[in-house]
């Protein structure tokens, strides 16, 4: 009887899971019907019987025809990408045991072209009244056009982050409504000698002058842009250095921005400065130049025309002698004109090594002779312990012009030694050159004039002018220091530094 009682309870159940097959059936169909003309394709698996249903769009997504494809529970692992199918066909299979709430995942399924396509899953479960999963149904949705427009802005963000880390100019984005910094990529701190982005910076804190920061952002909220607007910044180490600024307004995710590029163009103010110095000393080079060759020349042509005429031997020698002075002095000043275009070259020769008491006594030979040296002592102290090496011509141009002046311009009196003081001394750093004297000196407001082109300090100078400017510029082609005292009616004193570009390790 008990038996009896059990077939009727199973009967029972079997006949009501039937009903409810049928009225799901039934409203599957309606369901298909609607699934049709649906934008998303449609899936359902009877996880009891195994019977698989897709919705026609779910099928021409695909690229197929209705009729092409044949509804079975394997048809979509076919169709799966390789790389997503292990996780995709886990994921279902877990969320039908309950292992996980959901089931909303993406992955590709190949098209009938031979492409691949992107898909978003979804799937609700349906249980039996003992919590049974009897069916599974979702939703395929294309989404490949939305994965292109991802990937599109993803690689678009990675160039632009790419571009904005390994810019050569500095970039920073910077908040409107605060001016505070958001970003800076790093040419940007180097700019600004930056570690890093300081918490609360903003904007204008590099600018060194509050005039100047006011007129960029009055500049720049006015016109809503900016283009190269120099500035001088104040660098995170306090050095300072000059900036291109260029700016304009954006807005992003609703909120307004500026996107500021700068440039360090310190190195182009200093070209600028130079160029403009260059071009007044060439200006100035042009006008004496003219006037010192021409001088000269102007003297010869008139004591030729006197020469002409006159008959008086002793006449004729001092013509001939005040000619040959005028072709000296022109030669003089061609000579400089030569030492000043070599000292101009860009071209470095190499070192060499250098003898200063050779030197120090060729330069005193050269000018022995020429200039009057009555009552002149001139005491030499050299100590060249260590190997100098050194651009030998230009070594030559300072120990020239320098020791020639200093004959040059002794005081002439005849109850009175006039004397010049030459010391060196070597080390493996430097060569210290000291020359001194007791002669005419230089006025004090005279003293720092004595470098530039064709100035003459003394009213009895029959020089071009040039002999100390070409050491000046010879000094520092050596990356070498001078320093000049001089007292008018005393005497001067240069003192002289010059590296040793001696290298031991390559002479051992």
């Amino acid at each position: 009887m008990s038996a009896s009682k059990g077939n009727i309870s199973l009967e029972k159940e079997n006949i009501q899971l039937n009903r409810e097959l049928e009225a799901v059936k039934k409203k599957l169909a309606q369901y298909q019907y609607a699934a049709a003309g649906a934008n998303e394709g449609l899936w359902d698996r009877n996880l009891i019987t195994g019977e698989v249903f897709i919705s026609p769009p779910w099928i021409t997504m695909l690229g197929f025809e209705i009729d092409e494809v044949e509804e079975h529970s394997e048809l979509w692992e076919n169709l799966m990408h390789p790389e997503d199918k292990a996780q995709a066909v886990n994921a279902l299979d877990e969320f039908i045991k309950g292992e996980r709430n959901d089931y909303n995942i993406q992955f590709r399924l190949k098209h009938k072209n031979g492409h691949y396509i992107w898909v978003q899953s979804t799937a609700k479960l349906t249980l039996d009244k003992k919590g049974k999963p009897i069916r599974v149904s979702g939703s395929h949705r294309d989404i490949t056009e939305k994965k292109q427009s991802e990937e599109l802005i993803k690689s678009s963000e990675e160039k632009y982050r790419n571009f904005f880390q390994n810019s050569l100019i500095g970039i920073m984005r910077v908040q409107k409504s605060n001016q505070k910094v958001l970003e800076i990529n790093q040419k940007g701190l180097n700019i600004l000698a930056l570690p890093e982005i300081p918490r609360h910076m903003k904007m204008t804190d590099p600018f060194l002058d509050d005039k100047e920061s006011a007129d960029f952002i009055n500049a720049l909220e006015s016109r809503n842009s900016i283009e190269e607007f120099e500035a001088k910044f104040e660098r995170w180490d306090e050095s300072e250095t000059w900036v291109s600024i260029s700016a304009i307004e954006i807005e992003a995710n609703n909120s307004m921005f500026y996107d500021i590029i700068f440039r360090d163009i310190s190195e182009f103010k200093e070209n600028l400065k130079e160029l403009q110095r260059l071009n007044f000393e060439l200006d100035n080079f042009v006008y004496h130049a003219s006037h010192d060759i021409r001088s000269p020349l102007r003297s010869l042509m008139g004591l030729i025309e006197i020469l002409k005429t006159e008959t008086r031997p002793a006449e004729i020698r001092k013509i001939i002698e005040m000619m040959t002075g005028s072709i000296n002095r022109l030669d003089k000043f061609v000579v400089d004109l030569l030492a000043m275009s070599r000292n101009n070259r860009t071209d470095e020769p190499d070192a060499v090594p250098i003898n200063f008491m050779v030197e120090v006594n060729n330069s005193i030979t050269n000018f022995h002779h020429v200039y009057t040296t009555k009552n002149l002592e001139i005491r030499t102290k050299i100590i060249q312990w260590y190997p100098f090496h050194s651009d030998l011509t230009k070594i030559r141009i300072i120990l020239n012009n320098l020791i020639s002046n200093s004959i040059k311009y002794r005081k002439n009196l005849e109850d009175e030694i006039s004397y010049i003081n030459i010391e060196i001394e070597t080390s493996p750093k430097e060569a210290s050159i000291i020359i001194e004297d007791n002669g005419e000196g230089i006025p004090n407001d005279k003293l720092d004039k004595i470098f530039d082109m064709f100035y003459r300090a003394s009213e009895n100078s029959e020089g071009s002018g040039l002999g100390m400017y070409i050491v000046k510029n010879v000094v520092k082609k050596l990356k070498a220091k001078i320093d000049v005292k001089s007292e008018e009616g005393s005497g001067t004193k240069f003192t002289i530094h010059i590296p040793n570009k001696y290298n031991i390790e390559n002479h051992k």
